[in-house]
């Protein structure tokens, strides 16, 4: 599927953030380049993966020469390099602007305020249009026609905007499953270790009871089942386990018994409401279609095309000549597959394509990254109740990102690598705070 974007909104994020570090660079220039800002073995990991996939793409090339599967040597490596430099351009803006508990605060504040003005502005009144109430069907077409990304299919805004035409919410995504992903990863975790350690955003302190925390909980599970959507009910039961499995007190006795009323609520409903039957099968138990079909083709495709070359993987770019080869034949005898999937097989697991493409060498050395973090959590800063806090938010992107990237969520965007690296940004200042006071004792 082809896409269109805003020309003015989509670069807007890269512009900006790259004059923001501009100017801090500016500032004091030569104290940057004094410091000791990448790890060299993170230089050494990028440098080698750069090594591995210009081998990689050269090798394809020899093998496949070029066609609507892949996007040539250039291509590939442009596509390739994209992450890596909004990798680069996340690390700096949050080395310059997360140096202190206040900044880490305000980062929290500022994205509760995100999710707030989000809400009001835009998940709202595409809740309204969805129940049948079209008071905000002109503002919903509005955005949708200026700020939102849109596939390059018609039938999807037969009246104005996705939300209108289909009745799935679908936030300021292209569509719903990527905006489940954008409240899960970035805003969940921190909504549930408010509710865990009884932190307010309004007070901005540990002893009140932080009633935005529960609205906005609300309003994120509500907006997840309307989107209509296996990542957005996935990510419902993530949220449901951790409020059960990972709180405590009464607070966790309390949602223990509204999971058991709602368990039983969702199975009568399931066999008494059709309304709830259909909708249950067409997004969860017996999800059907050509999308579903080829879904399920890609994700077998790439754990095949993973076991085949499990080291290095095929590299960026050649992926969709291996999901060809591999996709499981029965999965390819319908419509999308012939007349899109055939000439351009796009990657549909985040997780299986990582793997697909980089092999285990790239993808450990990540998973003993996650696991150092962690440690340094626990060992190397203050166990303080913000550190507590902060870790167990960064646990809970952990299990939402781990677990959504089985599908495909744009996990590879400002808004996700931000909601990632946050955490590693926490544990460096407090590390360097934590040297520079034994360095004066």
């Amino acid at each position: 599927m082809a896409q269109s974007t805003p020309q003015f909104f989509a670069p807007l994020p890269f512009f900006s953030i790259t004059i923001y570090i501009a100017f801090k660079f500016s500032q004091n220039p030569r104290e940057i380049l004094e410091t000791k800002i990448f790890n060299s073995k993170v230089v050494l990991f990028f440098a080698l993966l750069t090594l591995s996939e210009i081998t990689l793409l050269i090798w394809n090339y020899s093998k496949f020469g070029s066609d609507s599967q892949d996007s040539g040597i250039v291509g590939s490596f442009a596509r390739f390099l994209s992450p890596i430099v909004t990798f680069i351009l996340v690390y700096f803006l949050l080395y310059f602007s997360i140096k202190s508990d206040f900044d880490i605060k305000r980062f929290i504040n500022g994205s509760m305020i995100s999710l707030s003005l989000m809400a009001a502005f835009v998940l709202i009144p595409q809740l309204t249009i969805i129940v049948g109430k079209n008071w905000f069907l002109g503002w919903a077409n509005f955005l949708d026609r200026t700020v939102i990304p849109r596939w390059d299919i018609s039938s999807n805004y037969v009246r104005g905007s996705y939300v209108a035409t289909l009745h799935r919410a679908n936030g300021l995504e292209i569509e719903p499953a990527f905006m489940a992903g954008q409240l899960a990863v970035v805003f969940l975790p921190w909504i549930l270790s408010s509710i865990k350690h009884n932190f307010s955003f309004v007070k901005n302190n540990f002893k009140s009871f932080p009633y935005e925390s529960y609205f906005l909980l609300l309003i994120v599970i509500v907006t997840l089942i309307f989107a209509k959507t296996t990542t957005g009910l996935l990510a419902i039961f993530l949220v449901d386990l951790i409020l059960v499995f990972d709180l405590n007190g009464y607070i966790q006795k309390f949602f223990i018994i509204m999971t058991g009323i709602g368990l039983i609520s969702i199975v009568v409903s399931y066999f008494t409401i059709s309304l709830v039957h259909n909708f249950l099968n067409n997004y969860l138990f017996a999800k059907a279609g050509f999308s579903a079909l080829d879904r399920t083709g890609g994700s077998i495709g790439l754990l095949l095309t993973f076991l085949h070359y499990p080291l290095l993987g095929v590299g960026n770019g050649y992926i969709g000549h291996y999901l060809v080869r591999y996709v499981p034949r029965n999965t390819k005898l319908n419509v999308e597959y012939l007349w899109r999937f055939s000439h351009n097989y796009p990657i549909l697991s985040d997780l299986g394509g990582f793997l697909a493409q980089y092999g285990l060498l790239f993808f450990l050395p990540i998973v003993r990254k996650i696991r150092e973090l962690f440690y340094n959590f626990d060992n190397k800063i203050g166990q303080d109740q913000l550190s507590v806090f902060v870790k167990d938010a960064a646990k809970y992107t952990l299990i939402m990102y781990g677990t959504l990237s089985l599908f495909d969520f744009n996990w590879l965007t400002y808004y996700s690598l931000i909601s990632i690296f946050v955490f590693v940004r926490f544990v460096q200042y407090r590390m360097d705070e934590k040297k520079l006071n034994v360095s004066f004792d």
